[in-house]
């Protein structure tokens, strides 16, 4: 498959394709990180998720994330889910939940730029966090919007259900 460069090209794409062919389209993704810029919001105290585009078929979210900043641990809402790092470096952890309701950590794997990253609910859960010193980026793309999803409280120990919102959203690309 061609290289896609610009988020113009790739929303189109996404657009005129069929969900099986998804993960090509995203591992095709060589977009500038200068195309994110306009689409990148900042807070101090969390992560933001910047809606780009939003159909019935996906949803892309620009999420801008400053030093140390990380989700929660959570799952997809019943969505695929791909994680296309957009620059700096991020960890993933991924999540197991036993019989007994325990989570163990199964894995963690560092995403830089470039890298992209799949989950979906029968794969468990998972958290991201910056490691890079300075902010970076993460773009999400979801095979139908996510308006909630189950996100793990550390401090009872269960999951609750999280209704999600957008910092900010995109007009017309």
């Amino acid at each position: 498959m061609q290289i896609i460069s610009s988020l113009t090209e790739f929303i189109e794409k996404l657009d005129e394709s069929e969900i099986k062919s998804f993960p090509k389209i995203i591992k095709s993704l060589e977009i500038p990180f200068s195309e994110f810029k306009k689409y990148a919001t900042w807070n101090k105290e969390r992560y933001t998720r910047n809606c780009i585009a939003r159909t019935n078929n996906f949803e892309i979210i620009l999420l801008c994330w400053n030093k140390n900043q990380e989700t929660p641990i959570h799952e997809h809402g019943g969505q695929k889910c791909w994680v296309y790092q957009v620059n700096g470096e991020v960890a993933e952890y991924r999540y197991q939940k036993n019989d007994a309701g325990i989570l163990t950590e199964i894995s963690k794997t560092h995403l830089t730029s470039g890298n992209v990253t799949y989950m979906d609910n029968r794969m468990g859960y998972h958290a991201l966090k910056n490691l890079d010193d300075q902010r970076c980026m993460t773009l999400h793309i979801y095979v139908s919007p996510i308006d909630s999803c189950e996100v793990f409280c550390k401090d009872d120990e269960t999951f609750m259900t999280k209704e999600l919102k957008y910092d900010s959203i995109a007009k017309a690309i």
